[in-house]
């Protein structure tokens, strides 16, 4: 079968949303997302190679705390070698008491014409009304042939009633032997920090201010050529 090409992911992710509409009935919740970012950044490392990159995102949440979802963006590795990224995801929200939550579900990674990357991970979380912990788990991270575990703790503190401290602390830790050679020694964790500040633009936009910085080495398949630290600015859109 010869691999997809960009234009078919960009069809099958729009065809999500009236499959979700469907499946979820009258007490759906269908909604879209367009990010623009000054740098496209994953725990941590540029997949936009430094530069400004956008991102499309469908959202569905169903009753009972089900929900599903799908974020289509271009990604650039090393060599030149460049892929759409389509990430599909769907699980559920349970609450534990007032102003406590549990979450579990499952993420899949499609590359478009770089498939030896694909990989899906398994995530559970415990959700605060003000901060999130979350594990992911993978048995074959971007293909490379190794395990992984990433957690991750974010924090959302309002300063006013349209700005927010924001805060990210990530660690990304690898198991197993490598299928590719590093240009730098291997190493097997990767720890990742963002901080900064949101501010809501009305009802339906955000912008974000961070300072990021992250760390080498982690079960990574391409070559970690792109700038460790640096200032981020975001703006997502929701419709």
């Amino acid at each position: 079968m010869p691999p997809a090409r960009p234009a078919q992911f960009l069809r099958l992710f729009t065809l999500l949303a009236p499959l979700w509409l469907g499946a979820a009935g009258a007490q759906a919740d269908v909604g879209a997302t367009l990010s623009l970012q000054s740098d496209a950044r994953e725990r941590g490392v540029s997949y936009s190679g430094d530069k400004p990159a956008a991102q499309l995102g469908l959202a569905w949440d169903g009753e009972g705390g089900w929900y599903a979802g799908a974020s289509l963006a271009r990604a650039r590795f090393d060599n030149g070698r460049r892929s759409g990224w389509l990430r599909a995801y769907g699980g559920r929200v349970v609450e534990l008491r007032p102003g406590l939550d549990a979450e579990a579900g499952l993420l899949a990674h499609c590359f478009d014409n770089l498939q030896h990357y694909d990989f899906a991970e398994a995530y559970a979380a415990l959700l605060g009304e003000r901060w999130s912990l979350r594990l992911y788990a993978s048995p074959d991270y971007y293909g490379n042939g190794q395990r992984s575990l990433y957690g991750e703790f974010n924090l959302q503190w309002p300063l006013t009633q349209s700005v927010a401290a924001v805060g990210h602390l990530g660690l990304l830790r690898g198991w197993g032997r490598p299928s590719v050679v590093y240009r730098w020694p291997p190493r097997a964790w990767r720890l990742d920090l963002r901080a900064g500040v949101s501010v809501q633009l009305g009802a339906g936009s955000e912008l974000q201010l961070l300072w990021v910085a992250a760390s080498r080495g982690g079960p990574f398949v391409w070559i970690d050529a792109t700038r460790r630290r640096t200032a981020l600015l975001n703006l997502t859109t929701a419709f």
